[in-house]
């Protein structure tokens, strides 16, 4: 195999790893949208919704009730869904990390550790230096398909609790958005560990259910920010693949 075949096939493995997280951002968008959707259902179920005056058409009530349920339910494996397509990209990723790795090896015992390490592939990296980069980045989504996970179960978990939530439930309805100035750092600050490198959050299932509206803003909030992919560090490795390796198409 020649040298010009490696640089060809780096420059593959970057593209596909590319375009597998354009694919992860849409779905970020799908959803949250579904899980928006999902939240407001979910209030409209708690207790306070209700008109009191309508309390004595039980018939009536229990239909709501029911055809809510069953909204709310469609939703959640909607949002499923979602998440599934989203863990389809990230394995995607994972294999075109797994794949550069081997061609490092591969391209060592071919060509000698100078080939590797020292001769550029690109404008000026190595392949080692690229290594670096993609492995970094494949870092940042690895933490972030964790909590995504977690954010689902949380809202299955709410779908599914929703009877015993309304009996402890002092709130009202009211429908739940993205706050338009929330932060990736004030979202992380919130949800996560002290540890950049833990994945799980910790106290999703363990907001009181008074507060049944504010965890489903702060779940949202967490969705649509997908706090642990790091703008500075995506442009970063978006400038590197544009400038060492695409840009020489």
């Amino acid at each position: 195999m020649s040298k010009a075949t490696f640089e060809r096939r780096v420059v593959g493995i970057l593209y596909d790893f590319q375009k597998a997280r354009k694919v992860w951002n849409d779905l970020v968008g799908d959803g949250l949208t579904q899980a928006n959707t999902l939240v407001n259902v979910q209030l409209q179920q708690g207790a306070g919704y209700w008109p009191p005056a309508l309390e004595q058409f039980v018939d009536l009530k229990d239909r709501f009730e029911s055809k809510l349920q069953k909204k709310a339910d469609a939703l959640a494996v909607d949002f499923e869904t979602t998440f599934t397509k989203m863990s389809a990209q990230y394995s995607k990723m994972k294999l075109q990390t797994s794949q550069f790795e081997y061609l490092m090896e591969e391209a060592t015992e071919t060509f000698g550790e100078a080939f590797t390490y020292k001769e550029p592939i690109g404008t000026t990296c190595t392949m080692e230096q690229i290594w670096i980069q993609l492995e970094r980045v494949f870092g940042l989504y690895s933490l972030q398909i964790a909590l995504n996970r977690e954010i689902l179960d949380a809202l299955v978990a709410r779908n599914q609790n929703l009877d015993h939530a309304r009996i402890l439930s002092g709130g009202g309805g009211g429908g739940a958005t993205v706050p338009s100035g929330s932060t990736s750092t004030e979202v992380s600050s919130t949800l996560l560990s002290s540890s950049e490198q833990e994945p799980r959050i910790s106290g999703f299932n363990q907001i009181p259910v008074r507060r049944d509206k504010d965890q489903g803003m702060i779940l949202l909030s967490a969705w649509l920010n997908q706090p642990h992919l790091k703008t500075d560090t995506l442009l970063t490795f978006d400038e590197f693949c544009q400038v060492e390796l695409f840009g020489t198409e």
